[in-house]
């Protein structure tokens, strides 16, 4: 078992664990500071299924004239990953504020470690919440793993999915690679528990899996923004330049590479991303 104990520290550092709270932060603990901050939410489902997908949703009420706002987390990562979103003021006075727990994670039960399988779940649930046609012009931002799974949601739904905000995609399968990391967590998986030994189950066919979807990208109709650090060591840099060179010329509104940025973002960079769901998807 002293094996073990090594690896797991050397597997944790290797996959660019960060002190921001919001990415160790069970779902609980994050629903008990947004009750204690006076905001209004709904949780779906109320009983879980063994198939069903772990929403919550803010600002969302009948007749509500805010856009939608739908964030997807990364591998591995909760809805709680964007608690402070949910938390700004100004974000919750614009926007109908979704969060979800990917399958396999949170409490969404049932893992699908496939980018288009899960896209397609995630589309059905997503209007399941919604109504089938009450909401249109729904905003998805995805960090990491959550970009090409955004991404394929906007493929999906092209007709009412028509921006995507993409924070450190990882879209290219070029320099998609297993790494040691995820050699190790193969073995050792039974002691990582659920959320990683589901993560690396996402990681090992994810090369593959963004080869065969490639040529879709240039069905993607959703006004799209990119956000990509220039020393990010886990997504590529060149991620920018795949997008831009395979998603119409005509969808990327804006792309940001941010010199010295690594690959947290979302939090990071917390006030940039702000900045772009408040002024750059105006009105």
């Amino acid at each position: 078992m002293q094996i073990f104990r090594i690896l797991i520290p050397i597997f944790l550092i290797g996959i660019g664990c960060a002190p921001y709270e919001e990415m160790s932060m069970s779902g609980e603990e994050a629903l008990l500071r947004l009750k204690a901050s006076g905001a209004s939410y709904r949780e779906f489902p109320i009983i879980p299924e063994d198939d069903s997908i772990h929403w919550i949703v803010q600002g969302c009420e009948e007749g509500s004239i805010r856009k939608v706002l739908v964030f997807v987390h990364g591998s591995p990562g909760n809805w709680a990953n964007y608690l402070r979103y949910f938390e700004d003021p100004e974000l919750q006075k614009k926007y109908c504020l979704l969060g979800m727990d990917r399958p396999g994670f949170g409490k969404s039960p049932k893992a699908i470690p496939d980018v288009n399988a899960q896209a397609e779940k995630l589309v059905t649930s997503l209007y399941s919440i919604l109504g089938n046609e009450k909401k249109k012009n729904i905003i998805l931002l995805g960090h990491s793993y959550g970009g090409p799974i955004a991404a394929r949601m906007a493929v999906i739904s092209p007709d009412r999915i028509r921006s995507l905000v993409l924070l450190a995609p990882a879209m290219n399968p070029e320099t998609e690679e297993v790494r040691w990391y995820n050699r190790i967590a193969k073995i050792i998986g039974p002691l990582l528990g659920k959320d990683w030994k589901n993560s690396n189950e996402e990681m090992l066919p994810l090369k593959e899996q963004l080869t065969e979807i490639a040529p879709d990208w240039k069905k993607i109709q959703a006004d799209t923004i990119v956000v990509q650090g220039e020393e990010d060591g886990l997504v590529s840099p060149e991620n920018l330049e795949f997008v831009r060179k395979n998603f119409p010329p005509q969808r990327i509104l804006k792309t940001y590479l941010l010199t010295g940025e690594g690959h947290f973002i979302p939090w990071k960079r917390f006030d940039l991303v702000k900045k772009i769901l408040i002024e750059d998807l105006a009105p």
